[in-house]
């Protein structure tokens, strides 16, 4: 018995396109979803080694979307601790 549950308000049954885990799903397409996108684009300049590591965390998640990600995001590692 893995105790497994549904709430049934929670539930979105017969949809075309769903957001999940910060993803938009569509038929057979999967992109990032817009409005974590937008947050992204428009955070402010990191100022401290912390904020920077904290945005290059978040940007990661997206990693497979952002040709070339691991060489622009490369001077940033700098940063992690």
């Amino acid at each position: 018995d893995a105790n497994f549950r549904l709430n049934i308000n929670k539930c979105q049954i017969a949809q075309t396109a769903i957001d999940y885990l910060g993803h938009h799903i569509e038929h057979s397409n999967i992109r990032p979803n817009a409005d974590n996108i937008r947050a992204l684009v428009e955070t402010r300049q990191p100022t401290t080694a912390k904020e920077a590591f904290r945005f290059v965390k978040a940007a990661e998640y997206y990693r497979k979307f952002i040709p070339a990600f691991s060489t622009i995001a490369q001077p940033l590692h700098q940063y992690a601790p």
